[in-house]
């Protein structure tokens, strides 16, 4: 099958952590189907961190062809209702030259908004079949904005077929909207071949980080949805001699000064460190570097980093919402808290901290969340749909 990929999250050499899922899916993906990737990259040059964006119009990552045009954003405002129409508007000439050159079967868009309204669109246009795959924030935050609402409704509405990655999305989704068809429940994975388990001596020695001490890590973007101020709240309340635990934070976003300030309100910032982000291909010495991954997230998807923590044979402690029951189903794996709950976390870590993990057994139950997997989900559905049965 011949698949054009939209998205507005893709891995770059700018930002290298940004939609690994995506990347992951395509990756896992390109065996049995080509596929051409449109992700266009923000551009004011007005600002500061976007005035030596440069032109890479078209670049190759791992062998997958992304396109990316210029998207030009402005500096306040609703920022997503604009980029919605605007990825529509700078893809048109990318995506008519496209179609001369690479005669696509059907769009398959990542979130419902911007890509999957651009989506809906194009597949109007040319006549194809439209695939939105939706994965969290797109139904749980942006219709919480009037104009996004009716983009995220308008692309949902017209959509070929949805898919949601997990259950409780779907079930979100459901009560917002009836879309064409039955939405499917497609879950994220994890690549085996990159994440497996590691002797943690050697991982650690790799990143230079002591062997002495239990190690908390948590992985993702700096943002309030992220519940990582309950994160810290909950470590300065862990009643192990804390010279023993250290917290790594991996990631960046607009709540990281307000965080390194909230360490040094509660006394721990000796203990916590902030390492920024790290290219995907690095992660995997980080998962098997630590003791217990912490997810304390308000909402989520079905976050493909705890998938990633069980392929390396590591617990997780994370917070009881959307998607996170259906990859944490029992306590041999890692442990279940409600949000917003910092004693709460604090005495789950604690218990996963002193607590003797089948790591092998974790791995292997981590088998069952395969990209590999998911991709022959995804290639029978881009049959089954440009067949229309």
């Amino acid at each position: 099958m011949n698949i054009l990929v939209l998205t507005d999250i893709f891995p770059s050499k700018e930002e290298p952590a940004s939609g690994t899922f995506v990347y992951e899916l395509a990756h896992a993906l390109s065996g049995k189907n080509q596929l051409v990737v449109v992700c266009p990259q923000l551009w004011n040059p007005m600002m500061r961190e976007f005035h030596k964006i440069p032109d890479n119009y078209h670049d190759c990552v791992n062998e997958i062809k992304v396109y990316r045009p210029k998207l030009f954003i402005p500096p306040k405002g609703d920022r997503l209702v604009f980029r919605a129409i605007a990825y529509f508007l700078v893809s048109s000439l990318l995506i008519r030259k496209l179609r001369r050159q690479f005669s696509f079967d059907l769009i398959h868009a990542h979130m419902a908004g911007p890509a999957g309204f651009a989506a809906v669109l194009w597949g109007v246009i040319l006549r194809k079949p439209v695939i939105i795959t939706v994965h969290g924030s797109d139904i749980h935050s942006f219709p919480k904005h009037f104009l996004l609402k009716h983009i995220v409704l308008f692309a949902l509405k017209r959509a070929t077929q949805i898919v949601a990655v997990s259950q409780s999305l779907k079930d979100s989704m459901s009560k917002m909207v009836r879309p064409k068809s039955e939405p499917l429940v497609i879950r994220n994975g994890a690549n085996h071949d990159v994440f497996f388990p590691m002797d943690k001596t050697v991982a650690r020695g790799t990143l230079n980080l002591p062997h002495d001490k239990k190690i908390v890590l948590f992985i993702g973007n700096l943002l309030p949805v992220k519940g990582i101020d309950v994160l810290l709240r909950a470590f300065a309340n862990i009643h192990n001699n804390k010279n023993s635990v250290s917290l790594i934070i991996i990631g960046k976003g607009e709540s990281g000064c307000e965080l390194k300030d909230l360490t040094a309100v509660l006394n721990i910032e000796t203990y916590v460190s902030f390492v920024g982000t790290k290219k995907h291909t690095e992660i995997p010495l980080w998962l098997n570097a630590c003791d217990v991954l912490c997810l304390p997230s308000h909402r989520e998807g079905f976050p493909t980093v705890i998938v990633e923590a069980f392929a390396c044979g590591r617990p997780v402690v994370a917070t009881r919402v959307d998607g996170v029951p259906e990859a944490i189903t029992n306590d041999t794996v890692g442990m279940l808290v409600s949000p917003n709950n910092a004693e709460e976390l604090a005495a789950a870590l604690n218990c996963a901290l002193g607590k003797e993990w089948d790591h092998q057994a974790i791995a292997e139950y981590g088998k069952r969340f395969s990209w590999d997997a998911i991709a022959e989900e995804y290639t029978e559905l881009y049959k089954n749909v440009v067949s229309g049965t």
